[in-house]
């Protein structure tokens, strides 16, 4: 048995086409401030420039993409979350805005979260989604973290651990510009989040909040589809968006900008840049060599979890998974502003690899071999079982221990 789901691992990795075999080299002539940086074709995740883009760097509030589209598998969008003290903020925060008590939807906490930046709001999710009976806050919000570095490793993101739901700059929490633009890839697979992070202002189902986009290029650059801002002492001006042209879609991000307008004109500069170079390759028929950033879609890994422990395949809905790994060593969530922080140690920076290790997403087809091959595995089983009844024998318990997830060796 435990041969045949190291199959369904093999296959269902091997099937995965492999990234692009040359890195994509800065283009220099852009003249790009954000110190690291990379565009690609949000469809196929082909690189036409980068700089330092595999290097591990705070990423500030871009880690509500994380915490999004974590929630968004977790639960429907109208599960009731009810505030509490520990998901206020300081005054100086970005915030939603609410007080405790107060009871609203995921849907009205997501574009609280993803337009203002709200860092109470991302706080909230956390603590709801990830609780289990017992749990403090902190130990909820660890639970809700550990689930969104299990799904990371899955999709074979190395370059990034992330502590806080909201993305403080705490030591141990990481990412890179290749990891962010990968996640994104995977995050524009989810309409609700599309269709979010393109609205510029959304009132919540009670009537009590209106939020606003924080995103300026919402209402500057006529092909964006949307995208989100980060900043913090750590992380610079960070901002990841999605662009569409006729056919084509451009995934731009741009780590540790420079303030007032500069990180927000890379932005744009690289988005047309990304543009003009798809559109030459299209016009003279030229197929793309260089580098591709994608992901393992991490269904794969999740299947054979689930298969292996006879869990099912996800929690209830609106219910925090049952199987939920570990909860990891973390630091105090103290209330903390997505403007002002003091410096934190980051790990030590990695120079760019030669190539990006990501992989590129695999076919639907990829998840419905996968499928069949736990059908296979479950009639394999009955059969053993129902012959070992015959024999008066009893089959063996189904392992249901909880995995673990691991522990960032920085923390």
């Amino acid at each position: 048995m435990a041969s045949l789901l190291g199959v369904i691992l093999i296959l269902a990795s091997a099937i995965l086409p492999g990234a692009g075999a040359a890195i994509a080299q800065e283009a220099a002539q852009l003249q790009i401030t954000s110190k690291y940086y990379v565009v690609m074709n949000a469809d196929t995740g082909d690189v036409f420039a980068q700089r330092g883009a595999d290097t591990q760097v705070a990423i500030a509030s871009l880690t509500k993409i994380f915490t999004a589209i974590e929630a968004l598998e977790l639960a429907p969008l109208d599960t009731p979350i009810t505030t509490d003290e520990s998901d206020l903020m300081s005054s100086d925060a970005t915030t939603m805005g609410f007080g405790p008590g107060e009871t609203y939807t995921l849907e009205d906490m997501l574009y609280g979260m993803l337009l203002p930046s709200g860092n109470d709001a991302a706080h909230a999710i956390a603590r709801s989604l990830g609780y289990q009976e017992g749990d403090t806050p902190d130990q909820a919000v660890a639970r809700f973290m550990a689930l969104v570095n299990q799904r990371v490793l899955d999709m074979g993101l190395k370059n990034t651990h992330l502590v806080r739901p909201d993305g403080w700059g705490v030591p141990g929490h990481y990412s890179s510009a290749a990891d962010v633009a990968a996640f994104f890839k995977y995050a524009i697979g989810f309409p609700e989040f599309v269709k979010i992070i393109g609205t510029t202002s959304y009132t919540t189902s009670n009537g009590l909040i209106t939020v606003s986009q924080s995103n300026k290029m919402i209402n500057t650059y006529a092909n964006l589809v949307g995208g989100k801002t980060g900043y913090d002492d750590d992380a610079g001006w960070c901002l990841v968006n999605l662009a569409q042209q006729g056919d084509l879609r451009m995934i731009a991000v741009t780590l540790d900008g420079v303030a007032p307008d500069d990180w927000y004109d890379d932005n744009t500069v690289l988005l047309n840049y990304g543009f003009e170079q798809q559109t030459a390759l299209n016009q003279a028929n030229t197929a793309f060599s260089g580098t591709t950033i994608g992901f393992t879609d991490p269904s794969a890994a999740q299947l054979a979890r689930s298969a292996h422990s006879g869990s099912s395949l996800a929690p209830a809905a609106g219910t925090p998974a049952s199987a939920t790994p570990a909860i990891p060593t973390t630091t105090p969530l103290d209330p903390v502003t997505d403007q002002t922080r003091t410096q934190a140690a980051l790990p030590p920076e990695t120079e760019p690899s030669e190539h990006h290790s990501a992989v590129d997403s695999g076919p639907v087809w990829v998840i419905a071999v996968a499928f069949g091959l736990i059908a296979v595995t479950g009639a394999i089983t009955w059969w053993l079982r129902h012959a070992r009844s015959h024999a008066g024998e009893h089959a063996p318990d189904v392992d249901t221990s909880d995995p673990s997830a691991e522990n960032d060796p920085d923390n």
